[in-house]
């Protein structure tokens, strides 16, 4: 059967069922004969009324107070600024290192790094008052794990100087990347119609970022070198590069209500950390000639202050079930990485035009620009709500 025709017959059903009763009124008016008068009709206008939701400005259109845990894992991509700076740092440092050593050979990148995959894991606590003021510890923490499956690092090709045959190398290696961030907010939104609020919020933040990674090298001298005919490798080792900044990030949350049990949230904040960095690790040098077959152990490390900047965007939509939820959402960080402070060396007996394109004494190279940092995560967050009011605890 056609399925509007079906609907068609249906309605016309509906239709005379509600108005039959109304005839039958109207049959009985006309035959009364008590009535000296007749009662004139009066003309009826329907009315399409919006169907309202409850108020906003409580939960479950009853409560004023409320208290929920949320706990939720996601999938996300990452572009790593470890990564990010590797390159341009080490072709700059290898052109600097040219005013010394005419001869050093060059760092030159050729291939970088796609974006990472992450796991994020997400839970927050959040007391509210009236839904228009909120109280908000959130913890985030992103964890990414790479080997050589899933290469994440940089590679470099040297053109042939005068001393060195042309080589090429993976220079910066990925092992592990964890970041974790804490949230404490605060903020207000105040309705503006009955379906939206809107309104400014305050975030105090620390984050706190560990990568665990590795460095490569490759050179061969020529015989017109001092040390004619010499292979130099780095076959091992890693180094911690560790982060530690805090913030306060200024933002804006707006709440639209879709229906009684779906709400869609947004909040944007001006992300603006500052804090600490250090660079610390081993790595394990091969050298190989007529006369020489060693392994040798340098030590890389660094330190100084850096300072990140850009925007932290939130998008969920959340339904809900009584004092149950499910929320579901995007987080995108959009971060520039720029370093105050960068200084260190690289401590050993190995000559470091042979294996090491990183910063000497003071990084300008890594002081010299910003680098892209983003952090792209999709979540689902299950939540427990508790309601309160004069009545007692729902």
């Amino acid at each position: 059967m056609n399925l509007k025709l079906y609907f068609k017959n249906i309605s016309v059903f509906v239709f005379s069922f509600l108005l039959f009763p109304a005839i039958l009124f109207s049959e009985d008016l006309k035959t009364d004969t008590t009535t000296e008068t007749e009662v004139p009709k009066q003309p009826s206008v329907a009315k399409d009324e919006p169907v309202k939701l409850t108020p906003m400005d409580k939960y479950e259109g009853v409560f004023e107070h409320r208290l929920q845990f949320r706990m939720g894992i996601g999938f996300g991509k990452l572009s790593p600024a470890i990564l990010n700076e590797t390159g341009p740092a080490w072709f700059m440092n290898s052109i600097m290192r040219q005013a010394n050593e005419p001869t050093a050979p060059l760092a030159i990148p050729y291939k970088t790094t796609k974006d990472l995959d992450t796991i994020p894991q997400y839970r927050d606590i959040t007391y509210g008052w009236k839904n228009k003021f909120e109280i908000q510890y959130a913890e985030d923490r992103t964890i990414g794990k790479y080997d050589r499956d899933k290469p994440a690092s940089n590679n470099f090709f040297s053109p042939r100087t005068n001393n060195y045959w042309a080589s090429a190398f993976e220079g910066n290696r990925l092992l592990r990347f964890e970041g974790e961030s804490q949230h404490f907010r605060f903020s207000y939104t105040h309705p503006i119609t009955d379906r939206f609020m809107i309104g400014p919020s305050i975030n105090f933040h620390r984050y706190t970022e560990k990568n665990k990674i590795s460095y490569g090298s490759y050179s061969t001298s020529r015989p017109e070198a001092p040390v004619p005919d010499k292979a130099t490798w780095s076959i091992g080792g890693d180094a911690n590069a560790e982060y530690s900044m805090k913030g306060i990030l200024p933002g804006i949350y707006t709440k639209v209500k879709l229906k009684d049990w779906w709400e869609v949230r947004g909040r944007i904040e001006l992300l603006d950390r500052k804090g600490d960095f250090s660079v610390l690790g081993s790595q394990i040098i091969q050298e190989t000639s007529q006369s020489i077959n060693a392994l040798t152990a340098v030590l890389p490390a660094y330190g100084g202050k850096v300072h990140d900047k850009g925007t932290l965007l939130q998008i969920e939509s959340s339904f809900r079930y009584c004092r149950f939820s499910l929320d579901i959402g995007m987080i995108r960080q959009d971060v520039q990485r720029k370093y105050s402070t960068y200084l260190g060396d690289t401590i050993g007996s190995v000559a470091k035009v042979d294996y090491s394109a990183r910063s000497i004494g003071i990084g300008f190279s890594e002081m010299s620009s910003s680098i892209k940092h983003t952090v792209t995560e999709f979540y689902i967050m299950p939540g427990v709500s508790f309601m309160y009011d004069q009545e007692g605890i729902y």
